[in-house]
């Protein structure tokens, strides 16, 4: 039974809204883990809306935290507010409308931005305009200020720490497929280990079980899954992946060397010395002339035979018809739509829809996109240097991995930091108490875990295209340093109780990956606008959250006296 039944419209479009912003957080923050991978060719738009949908998913509702500090108390002073709930509970929902107005705006700018800080910077926001700046935990704002700076510098030198001995000693080596290979149990030792230290470690302090596990058990635990999967790479699973790079790469070779084998013997020995006018002014070899020319003359053979069946057209040259025919074929046409059912009118037309739907969201080719509208990146793209094509399918597969243990912790913890708001709203609307704790329901965690992945689905294209394609060039081997770099320093960050952003983590370390390879290897004007937008929307939320609330709560009332 609700207590304070007279705020039922702030629990409603709180909820509303904060469904809107997990959505927004799919769209920027999960695009943000996802950019490099899908960058790199690691995995499609398709399959990373799919593995991001099972994972996050997954860890929202298996790992998600069952306890989270949904008032915030370290943003603000909430013995402030304890003889006024009511407060607090237009404050969680203005913030949440205010996050997220500012990251979809931001998300449509295509800015990879901090959904943690624009959240705090909206909570911020209304506590000052209720409370005034005393209010403020002035530390934590600090720390946000540092971090800006911090989170993506650290992250980037430890990319390019990670990738310029992996370009040296394997991918620029004649052996670099062999290399690559042995390389693998090292890079997923580390990968592994990082990420299941940040899913038992920061996922797993929210269960009152695993808060029992000490850090002598966890890390050592993590570390040796970690040399475990290695240990499998080098045997059963190892030899098999190379098998099917090897049937892949050089079958495809194989397939092509053969077609035009085929070609070059089936050719008549008579072949015509004359070549049809439409390849005049080629320039070439005799012989590619003549190629040229039979097939062309099959293609309008085929152009006059299919155009003779219809009856319209001969050798290719359009005829009118005789009225006698054009009554034909309207009579024709009248009987095909009178017989025509309706269910394939019907079929047909979800078909066109559906296509419609795949081409806008997860079907677009953000590659070529990208390339068409920042031709500094394509110049990037087009000089960055290529490394062995089977060393780099090696690497696709740690990537996928780690994307897939990324996205899983993701669901885990970012979530329950994503429905936090709302969880704070419908506990006060319950209760009519203030609490720096609150239990958070399982559909709660459906409920943020839904909206993330269809953000993700239908708008995270945009951010996708920035950050994996617009700041630098990106492969496998690229990508996957730059995850295990962004992941090490969450992870240790974390550990160390120093608030960092994910989505400044990555933009570091693709930034770093990219300075490998020289200094016109980055576009630092995007870049620095991206970071230009890291203030700004943290600033923006302040005010707009401020000035949200303010018109809610101090406008006056027609229920009161003036």
């Amino acid at each position: 039974m609700a207590v304070m039944d007279q705020y039922l419209w702030i629990a409603v479009v709180g909820t509303a809204c904060g469904f809107v912003y997990a959505f927004g957080i799919g769209a920027n923050d999960v695009a943000n883990a996802f950019a490099s991978t899908v960058s790199s060719k690691s995995l499609t738009l398709k399959q990373a809306v799919i593995v991001a949908g099972i994972f996050e998913f997954l860890g929202a509702i298996l790992l998600g935290a069952t306890v989270t500090s949904t008032i915030r108390s370290k943003i603000f002073d909430v013995n402030l507010y304890e003889d006024e709930p009511e407060i607090v509970l237009l404050g969680m929902m203005t913030s949440i409308l205010a996050s997220t107005l500012l990251l979809l705006g931001a998300t449509f700018f295509g800015l990879p931005v901090s959904t943690t800080h624009t959240v705090v910077g909206a909570i911020m926001g209304f506590s000052i305009c209720a409370k005034g700046f005393p209010s403020i935990n002035w530390d934590v704002a600090i720390q946000i200020f540092i971090s800006w700076v911090i989170s993506p510098a650290v992250a980037g030198v430890i990319a390019l720490a990670f990738f310029v001995p992996l370009r040296l000693f394997v991918l620029r080596h004649e052996n670099a497929y062999q290399r690559a290979y042995l390389t693998f149990p090292i890079v997923l030792l580390i990968g592994v280990g990082i990420d299941l230290f940040y899913v038992l470690y920061k996922a797993g302090s929210n269960f009152n079980a695993a808060e029992a596990l000490p850090l002598y058990v966890v890390l050592p635990a993590s570390f040796g899954f970690g040399a475990v999967c290695g240990l499998l790479w080098l045997k059963p699973v190892g030899p098999f992946t190379m098998k099917r790079i090897n049937a892949r790469l050089d079958g495809t070779g194989k397939n092509n060397s053969t077609v035009h084998e085929v070609h070059e013997d089936d050719k008549p020995e008579s072949a015509p010395e004359t070549v049809p006018s439409v390849n005049i002014g080629h320039t070439g070899d005799s012989s590619e002339d003549e190629e040229e020319a039979c097939d062309f003359d099959e293609e309008e053979d085929k152009k006059v035979n299919f155009d003779e069946e219809e009856g319209g057209v001969t050798a290719g040259i359009p005829l009118r018809a005789t009225p006698e025919q054009e009554d034909s074929d309207r009579e024709g046409d009248d009987d095909a739509q009178e017989g025509e059912p309706k269910t394939t009118k019907r079929k047909s037309l979800l078909h066109q829809m559906s296509s419609k739907f795949v081409e806008n969201t997860y079907g677009q080719d953000l590659h070529s996109q990208s390339m068409h509208e920042n031709p500094e990146a394509a110049s990037i793209w087009e000089a960055g240097e290529v490394f062995d094509p089977h060393a780099e399918q090696l690497f696709t597969y740690v990537q996928v991995f780690t994307a897939c243990l990324n996205s899983f912790a993701h669901g885990a913890n970012d979530v329950s930091n994503a429905i936090a708001p709302i969880s704070a709203i419908i506990a006060i609307y319950q209760t009519g108490e203030l609490s720096s704790k609150a239990p958070v329901q399982k559909w709660i965690l459906a409920y943020g875990g839904i909206g993330i992945v269809l953000g993700l689905l239908l708008y995270g294209y945009k951010v996708m295209k920035s950050l994996g394609f617009k700041v630098t060039i990106l492969s496998p081997s690229r990508g996957a340093c730059a995850e295990l770099a962004a992941s090490l320093f969450v992870v240790t960050a974390s550990f160390l109780g120093i608030p960092v952003s994910s989505t400044q983590c990555i933009v570091g370390a693709v930034a770093g990956v990219g300075v490998a390879g020289g200094r016109k290897n980055v576009q630092w004007l995007f870049l620095l606008r991206v970071c230009v937008g890291w203030v700004g929307v943290f600033f923006a939320a302040v005010v707009v959250s401020a000035g949200i609330f303010s018109f809610v709560a101090f406008s006056p009332s027609l229920a009161a006296p003036m």
